[in-house]
């Protein structure tokens, strides 16, 4: 779709190459993250003695059709090596009238899920996929790809680390679960003060802190109703969908604001990406039902207007959206190149036409330029 202006997507995908999570990987971690091939030829990473089947084919290879809604849809991934090359992404980008996108991890999103309790184990893995990602895609390249980082707080000192050290690779916005934090203490929230440390950071950056959607271990609460503890995006899990949507995401945004971070961090700026957004007015209505006068710093409300960017699904009532958090905190997400993204990224304009065309231009444009400007 022609805009007249070039797109800046807030939801781009990339497929992951084999040796994403072992190329930095300790020598001594060696046997705790290996690729292993069954009988069938199949191949899968083996993650700390369990086979990480987040992902069927973990490969890629064949590969989704994007915009295809049918997973059976494949091809081979030697036909498309913008998936997993970024000079070849930049020219894929210039045929889809895209000038600038973040680029988040497919298989990276299930990590936290499969380490379980391992702590330590899974900052290595997340330091080696960073250092992977930094290598092979960047985390600014030629001010068109923003390769997101991806970052745990269970250990706040060490993230804290691990941001300075993404800072000096030039990152403008990183990638975090949105759910509770397992620390060696416990579980606690991402906005108890004991990470305030990496919160500030965060601000003092300008950094882009972005919830994607991932295994946050959400099913844990669902599972008691269908057995499902594990979540696998490409299994028919369609009750633990409903009983978990939009759920992670609100909790994340509520102790955000209600355990005071965005307040005692008034520059960290948070975008929830590809958790829809059908739950943004009621989670707004109950922050209104239980405000009390000097209960917080400032209004519940006001604070998420502030902080909080959204990136909508294409199909939800955007114009709803709109009318509760305004325009300018919205940022349109293709999730290419996945089977269920929008084939044609620019697309995503079509579901606006009802907006006025400032409107458009900020969704599309605008709203996510400003918040990577240096």
């Amino acid at each position: 779709m022609d805009l007249g202006f070039q797109m800046w997507d807030g939801d781009n995908h990339l497929y992951e190459a084999i040796d994403a999570f072992t190329r930095h990987l300790p020598a001594e971690r060696q046997r705790s993250c290996y690729w292993s091939t069954n009988d069938r030829g199949h191949r899968h990473l083996v993650i700390d003695g369990r086979v990480w089947d987040f992902i069927p084919n973990p490969t890629f290879d064949p590969v989704a059709v994007p915009g295809a809604l049918d997973r059976r849809r494949v091809e081979p991934l030697a036909d498309h090596p913008e998936y997993q090359n970024r000079d070849a992404r930049l020219r894929r980008f210039d045929e889809q009238g895209i000038e600038a996108s973040l680029m988040f991890p497919t298989l990276a999103s299930g990590l936290e899920e499969v380490v379980g309790e391992n702590i330590s184990l899974h900052s290595d893995l997340l330091w080696s996929y960073n250092r992977w990602l930094a290598e092979e895609w960047g985390f600014d390249y030629r001010g068109r790809i923003f390769g997101t980082p991806l970052f745990s707080l269970s250990q706040p000192e060490e993230a804290t680390r691990m941001l300075d050290w993404a800072l000096e690779q030039g990152t403008r916005a990183i990638m975090l679960a949105s759910g509770s934090v397992l620390t060696s203490e416990g579980r606690r929230s991402p906005g108890d003060p004991m990470f305030d440390g990496f919160w500030a950071r965060c601000a003092e950056a300008g950094t882009l802190v972005c919830a994607h959607i991932s295994a946050n271990g959400y099913n844990r609460y669902s599972g008691d109703y269908t057995g499902h503890y594990m979540f696998r995006p490409f299994e028919d899990h369609t009750v633990d969908r409903i009983l978990n949507d939009g759920r992670a995401i609100a909790d994340f945004f509520t102790v955000m604001v209600w355990h005071g971070a965005l307040t005692r961090h008034r520059g960290l700026r948070l975008m929830s990406v590809e958790n829809g957004s059908q739950w943004v007015a009621p989670l707004l209505a109950r922050f209104r039902r239980f405000a009390r006068p000097g209960l917080l710093d400032e209004d519940p409300i006001d604070t998420f207007q502030r902080a909080v960017l959204v990136t909508p699904h294409w199909e939800d009532p955007i114009e709803e959206l709109v009318a509760a958090i305004s325009a300018e905190t919205i940022v349109a997400g293709s999730d290419w190149p996945h089977y269920d993204a929008l084939s044609n990224p620019t697309d995503f304009a079509k579901y606006l036409a009802g907006l006025p065309a400032g409107d458009i231009r900020r969704i599309m444009r605008e709203n996510l330029r400003s918040a990577l400007a240096a």
